[in-house]
C-alpha cells in the first residue's frame, strides 16, 4: 500500500472541492464590494463572472486531471498537478487581491489555504517555499502599485493614505509575509510528523505481512513434513503386512516339513536311503529344527539348531517335559545359548503352537518365531512333535526401527509447532498490535491447521509409546461413574450443536472399578467422538452400561444411528492409520489412530473391545472390563 499516493490524492480531492467554494466566496465578495462602492469601484459585474467561469475551468481541467491519475497510478503525474494547482490558486489570489484593493483588502488570508495544502503535498519545503513566493507575490504588488508599474485599485472607490504611503504599506505586508512563513514552518512540521508516522505504519505493516507469509510458510512446510511422516508410517505398515505375508508363507513351510517328516517315517520302513536323504533335506534348511518322539526324547536337530542355539550331538535322545505343550522352557538342557521366551500362544483350530524367543548368539540378539506342530502317521497316529525356529530377526529390527522413526520425528515437530502456537496466538490477540480482517482470517486458518498437526503428532507419539511399552498407566480403585460424567458433559456442547439427542441406561448405582481413569477417559471420548461425528443431524446416541458375570465385569456399549461401516472394512477398524471408505467422505479430517489406542488400553486392562456394526443402520462400539484386580499387575 503506497499510503504517500493516496495521501496526495486525497488532498488534491479536498482542495479541488474547496475551489468550488471560492468561487462562491469571490463572487459573493465582488458583488458585496460593488454594491457598497456603488459606482466608483473600476471592475465590472462581467469581468467577475468572466474570472469565476475561468476558475470553473481550470478546476474542472484538474478534477478530470486527477480522475485520469487516479486510474493510471502515476505519482510524477499527481506532483505536477498538485504543482500546477498551487500555482494557479496563488495567481488567482493575487488577482484578485489586486482587483480588491491590494493592501487595502483582506485578500492576503486567501494565501493560508495554498500554505497549508503544500505541506500535505511537498512536505516541510513546499509549505515554506510556498509561503515565500506567497510574501514576495503581495510585497511586490504593493511596490509595483505604488511606483504606477501597475494601477491601483481602491477598494470602495475612496483614496487612502494608506496606499500613498509605501512604508506603511511595507509594514502591513512583511507582517502578513512572517505569518505566511510560520504557518508554512508550522504546517511543514505538521506534515512532517505526520509522514513519519505513515512510514512507520507502512514498515510495521510491510512486517507484519512478511511475518505472516514466513509463518504460512513454515506451518505449510511442518503439514508437508506430517504428510511425508503420514506416507512413511504407511509405507511400513504395507512391510508389515508382507512380513506377515511371508510369515504365513513360513507357517506353510512349516506344515511342508511336517508332511514331509512323515513321508520320512513311511521311507524308514522302505529303505534306509530314502531316510538318509530326508535327514539330509532337514540337515540343510536354515532354519533351526528340533523334533522330539512319541516317547518324548530328541531324536533329530539339524545344523542350524546347533549353530544358533547351540545344542550338541549328546542332545540326542534326551527326555522333554511335555508340559504346557512342549513349552520352550522344557528345552533349557538343550537351547544353551541364552535365551529370553516372550510370548505363547496355542491356535485352537489346529495341532500349532506359536511362541516368540530372544536368543544370543555371538554377542548378537536374534528373534525366532517357533511353532510347534504335533508330527501325525498316515492313519493320523500320533509320531511327536517338530519345533521350527523361524528367523524375525530382521523383520523386528524394521519394526523397531519404524517405531523409533515415528517417536524421533514426532518429538521434533512437536517443539516448533508448540512455539508457531503461541506466536500465531499472541499475534490473533493483537499483542503485536491490530489486524485487518484478511490478516486475522489467514492467521486463524494457519494456527486451526497447526492444531491439526499438534493432534497427529500427539497421537503418533501415543502409538510409539504403546509399541515400546511406554504408555504409563496408574492403575486404581476407580468410580466409573465419574468418569462417565465427564465424558459426557464435555461433549455435550458438540452434541447440541449437531442437535443429537444422547441417552444413558445404566445402574442406580455403578461399583468402582480397577482401573487407570485417564485412560478409560480416552476410550469413552474416541468411541462417543465418532458416534456424533457420523451420526447425522437430530439422530440419536444410547450409551449403556452393564454389570456382568456375577458382578465381576462391566460392559459398556455406545449406539448410534450413524452410515454404519462396511462389512469389508471391519476386519481392519482397529489398525493403525484406517478409516472406512464412506467415513472418509462424510469427515475428511482424522488420523485413524483413535481405535488403534482404544484396543490396546482396553487390552491392558484385560478386557475386550469390538464392533457389531451395518452400513446405512448405525454401529455399537462396545468394550469391557473386569470390575477387579484379577491380574495382580503392578501400578506403573
Amino acid at each position: 500500500m503506497d499510503f504517500s499516493f493516496d495521501r496526495k490524492i486525497e488532498v488534491n480531492s479536498w482542495i479541488i472541492k474547496l475551489r468550488w467554494f471560492y468561487v462562491g466566496g469571490v463572487l459573493l465578495i465582488g458583488f458585496l464590494t460593488k454594491i457598497i462602492s456603488e459606482s466608483n469601484i473600476s471592475f465590472s459585474y462581467s469581468l467577475m463572472v468572466l474570472i469565476a467561469v475561468a476558475f470553473i475551468v481550470i478546476n474542472l481541467f484538474f478534477y478530470l486531471g486527477l480522475r485520469k491519475i487516479k486510474k493510471t497510478k502515476s505519482s510524477l503525474s499527481l506532483t505536477i498537478l498538485g504543482g500546477f494547482g498551487i500555482g494557479a490558486e496563488l495567481v488567482t489570489f493575487i488577482y484578485i487581491m489586486h482587483l480588491a484593493g491590494g493592501i487595502e483588502s483582506i485578500s492576503p488570508v486567501f494565501f493560508f489555504m495554498p500554505i497549508v495544502s503544500s505541506s500535505l503535498i511537498f512536505g516541510a519545503r513546499g509549505s515554506i517555499i510556498t509561503a515565500l513566493i506567497s510574501a514576495l507575490l503581495i510585497n511586490f504588488l504593493v511596490v509595483f502599485e505604488y511606483l504606477g508599474i501597475i494601477p491601483h485599485i481602491f477598494r470602495y472607490g475612496v483614496d487612502t493614505s494608506e496606499f500613498k504611503s509605501l512604508p506603511i504599506s511595507l509594514t502591513k505586508t512583511v507582517t502578513i509575509s512572517i505569518f505566511y512563513l510560520i504557518i508554512g514552518w508550522l504546517s511543514g512540521y505538521g506534515a512532517k510528523l505526520l509522514f513519519r508516522r505513515e512510514y512507520l505504519l507502512r514498515e510495521r505493516s510491510e512486517k507484519l505481512n512478511e511475518g505472516a507469509r514466513l509463518r504460512q510458510k513454515e506451518l505449510f512446510r511442518l503439514d508437508r513434513a506430517a504428510k511425508l511422516l503420514v506416507r512413511r508410517d504407511l509405507e511400513l505398515t504395507e512391510i508389515n503386512n508382507e512380513l506377515n505375508e511371508k510369515i504365513g508363507e513360513l507357517e506353510d513351510s512349516e506344515k511342508s516339513l511336517a508332511k514331509a517328516f512323515n513321508e520320512l517315517k513311511k521311507a524308514k520302513k522302505k529303505s534306509e536311503e530314502e531316510k538318509n536323504k530326508t535327514l539330509a533335506i532337514i540337515s540343510n534348511i536354515y532354519a533351526p529344527i528340533i523334533v522330539v518322539d512319541k516317547n518324548n526324547r530328541i531324536t533329530l536337530f539339524n545344523s542350524a539348531a546347533q549353530k544358533f542355539l547351540g545344542s550338541k550331538s549328546s542332545d540326542l535322545g534326551k527326555k522333554i517335559s511335555d508340559k504346557d505343550d512342549f513349552n520352550l522352557n522344557n528345552f533349557k538342557s538343550v537351547i544353551r545359548n541364552k535365551f529370553i521366551l516372550s510370548e505363547s500362544k496355542n491356535n485352537e483350530s489346529s495341532d500349532l503352537k506359536t511362541e516368540e524367543l530372544r536368543v544370543s548368539c555371538n554377542n548378537e540378539e536374534l528373534v525366532y518365531k517357533v511353532i510347534t506342530s504335533k508330527v501325525r502317521g498316515e492313519n493320523n497316529e500320533y509320531l511327536g512333535v517338530m519345533k521350527i525356529f523361524l528367523d524375525l530377526t530382521r523383520e523386528t529390527a524394521i519394526d523397531k526401527l519404524k517405531s523409533e522413526f515415528v517417536s524421533i520425528a514426532a518429538h521434533q515437530l512437536r517443539t516448533p509447532l508448540s512455539a508457531i502456537k503461541w506466536v500465531i496466538k499472541m499475534v490473533l490477540d493483537g499483542d503485536a498490535g491490530k489486524l485487518n480482517n484478511e490478516q486475522l482470517e489467514l492467521l486463524t486458518k494457519g494456527y486451526k491447521s497447526n492444531e491439526r498437526i499438534i493432534r497427529l503428532v500427539d497421537d503418533l507419539l501415543d502409538i510409539s509409546r504403546i509399541e515400546e511399552g511406554r504408555f504409563g498407566y496408574n492403575f486404581k480403585y476407580s468410580d466409573f461413574q465419574e468418569v462417565l460424567n465427564n465424558v459426557v458433559e464435555n461433549a455435550a456442547r458438540l452434541i447440541a450443536k449437531n442437535y443429537l439427542k444422547l441417552s444413558v441406561d445404566k445402574p442406580k448405582k455403578l461399583p468402582e472399578v480397577y482401573m487407570d481413569p485417564a485412560r478409560i477417559v480416552l476410550v469413552l471420548q474416541n468411541l462417543l467422538d465418532n458416534a456424533i461425528k457420523y451420526t447425522p443431524e437430530f439422530g440419536q446416541i444410547k450409551i449403556e452400561v452393564k454389570v456382568l458375570d456375577k458382578g465381576k465385569v462391566l460392559k459398556v456399549s455406545i449406539k448410534d444411528q450413524g452410515v454404519g461401516i462396511p462389512k469389508a472394512d471391519q476386519p481392519k477398524l482397529f489398525s493403525k492409520f484406517f478409516r472406512a471408505a464412506n467415513a472418509v467422505r462424510i469427515e475428511t479430517e482424522g488420523t485413524g489412530l483413535g481405535l488403534f489406542i482404544a484396543k490396546n488400553i482396553i487390552k491392558k486392562h484385560q478386557g475386550e473391545i469390538g464392533i457389531n456394526s451395518e452400513e446405512g443402520k448405525g454401529t455399537e462400539a462396545y468394550f469391557t472390563l473386569p470390575i477387579s484386580d484379577i491380574t495382580n499387575q503392578e501400578i506403573y
